[in-house]
């Protein structure tokens, strides 16, 4: 996968984040440049109040691990610590996805875990930690601690901010940022309703999906078909 291809997928990302409404006019997803130490994400857009609905390739700008603009006309997000901080500490990851989604910032300021309750998220079944700022990830020091709070896990809530979630690839990110909020969404209806009942770890195979449900599966259609709707 070359970088226009690359940049083709946070394009789309970006605009399934959008139509999910996680992100705009704040927000942005990222991915690594294959065989190469760059990463491409979702370019400063606020000063031109872009519709990010309508986001397309050159809207994206290819960084270094330092944050530095190598390619583009846009410069690199404020938080683009988030991303260079992972990526150098984490090389199983493959993308990130900085949203500010209500549900989930709802369940950051309440301290409350999201928990396994629905069989497409439970790829967050070894738990979400949380991150005890709201201060902007804009400094390299606050992007490492961002990091070290997440560990080795595949989201954490920023109180009061937003969510990072993390993926093998574009898609896996973006699958499953989506897919923690609406899990979120779904914890706190739940909760209104009666007690809330976890799936149990019986159930789950050593991906933490359901059994008969393969990351593959769980990724791929989901992609393919918001891509469709986030392209109508």
């Amino acid at each position: 996968m070359n970088t226009l291809e690359v940049r083709q997928k946070i394009a789309t990302s970006t605009r399934i984040l959008v139509k999910e409404r996680m992100i705009g006019p704040f927000g942005h997803s990222s991915a690594r440049v294959p065989e190469t130490d760059l990463i491409a994400v979702l370019g400063h857009t606020h000063d031109d109040i872009k519709d990010l609905s309508q986001t397309v390739p050159d809207d994206v700008v290819v960084m270094d691990l330092d944050g530095g603009l190598i390619e583009g006309t846009l410069d690199p997000p404020g938080e683009r610590f988030i991303h260079t901080e992972i990526y150098r500490a984490r090389p199983d990851v493959g993308a990130v996805v900085h949203a500010h989604p209500m549900s989930c910032i709802a369940f950051s300021i309440a301290a409350v875990p999201i928990r396994p309750i629905w069989h497409l998220c439970t790829v967050f079944a070894d738990g979400i930690p949380l991150y005890e700022s709201s201060i902007q990830i804009d400094e390299i020091e606050r992007g490492r601690a961002v990091t070290a709070a997440l560990g080795d896990h595949r989201a954490i809530l920023l109180k009061g901010h937003g969510v990072v979630v993390v993926g093998a690839s574009i898609e896996e990110a973006t699958v499953n940022a989506v897919s923690l909020e609406r899990s979120a969404r779904l914890q706190a209806t739940v909760a209104s309703l009666g007690a809330v009942r976890e799936i149990p770890p019986k159930e789950l195979n050593d991906e933490s999906l359901t059994l008969g449900l393969t990351l593959h599966e769980y990724v791929e259609a989901q992609w393919d078909y918001w891509s469709l709707e986030a392209n109508k």
